[in-house]
């Protein structure tokens, strides 16, 4: 087969979604294949992929686009986000954008009748699409994998404040935000009073509910906090250079920071269910949560021993590749 030209179609911003896109071009890239990021924003950058063999929808394939296509559209959707998500955030858009609203729900479910592909890398979200699709539609699961020569332990610049030090920088969406974080963390530092969080990735027009959150419960009394968005070299260095790295992605779904973090050596704390932590809280009551974290924090609670180590990004490339050829 002649070398495969592939377009992955994607939101440019600070995202996980767009930095695995992102990924994915460099990884295939240096297998062999022609691969592509395309901002569905901007289309004068369309013109270098209508002839593309198979384009992958990370965000969105404008219809535009798709109308000059020079080939046979052959599509592969990743469902990056949860379902649960998706189908939240349609609600809410609908409630308050009212009629004729976008609605990634309905899409999706246009995409699972008429992509050539659906791809997941989580098997709960796998079971979950499938019960949305007819009998025979395959829906692919493949491991979501980092690019382990940038993201690996390295030497810190020096250690965050805190014995322990405590490490969040979910982009703060309700499906991931450090909302039960802040909630018990007093409860947590007044039993480990040594202990600091340091907590970045809070937009600005988010403040206005957090700040008072945090100042009034006194969470803020030993927590960082800051709208910073770190380049993936301070990223990295934030990582080797704090004690823990906390991510609660509901359902113990672990997304792609986690992962990183996993990559770096980062002891990672996550919601029950996330195959790649060290620990686990129950998600759920925060009382029951800041006694759990407590016991983590004094060293009360053993490492999981089954623990996972993620992969490399060109494990989930050569998946990705044998999806092209099989629908190209």
């Amino acid at each position: 087969m002649a070398t495969l030209k592939v377009a992955h179609w994607v939101l440019f911003n600070s995202s996980g979604m767009f930095r695995c896109a992102e990924s994915f071009v460099r990884s295939e890239c240096q297998l062999g294949i022609q691969s592509y990021l395309v901002d569905f924003g901007v289309e004068k950058e369309w013109e270098d992929v209508y002839d593309a063999d198979v384009h992958v929808v990370h965000t969105h394939l404008p219809d535009l686009a798709r109308k000059r296509l020079t080939k046979p559209l052959k599509l592969v959707w990743i469902g990056h986000g949860t379902p649960e998500y998706t189908f939240t955030s349609s609600v809410i858009q609908g409630i308050h954008d009212g009629y004729g609203a976008g609605d990634s729900w309905q899409l999706i479910q246009y995409w699972m009748q008429n992509a050539d592909a659906l791809v997941t890398f989580w098997p709960r979200h796998q079971k979950i699409w499938k019960s949305l699709c007819d009998k025979k539609t395959q829906v692919d699961c493949i491991p979501m994998g980092v690019e382990k020569s940038f993201w690996q332990p390295t030497q810190s610049r020096g250690k965050y404040i805190g014995s322990p030090s405590l490490f969040t920088a979910e982009n703060p969406d309700y499906s991931k935000w450090p909302l039960d974080l802040f909630i018990m963390w007093p409860w947590v530092w007044n039993e480990v009073p040594t202990a600091h969080l340091h907590s970045v990735y809070m937009p600005n027009d988010m403040m206005r509910w957090f700040l008072p959150l945090v100042n009034r419960n006194g969470a803020g009394f030993k927590t960082i906090i800051s709208n910073t968005i770190l380049a993936p070299e301070n990223l990295r260095n934030a990582l080797v250079s704090t004690d823990y790295f906390i991510g609660l992605v509901r359902y113990g779904d672990c997304n792609l920071l986690a992962r990183q973090a996993n990559a770096c050596g980062c002891k990672l704390i996550t919601y029950r269910g996330n195959e790649y932590a060290d620990y686990w809280l129950t998600e759920g009551d925060q009382r029951i949560m800041a006694k759990e974290l407590i016991a983590i924090l004094k060293g009360d609670v053993a490492p999981r021993k089954d623990k996972k180590d993620v992969c490399d990004i060109s494990e989930t490339s050569q998946h990705m590749i044998k999806i092209y050829e099989r629908i190209a």
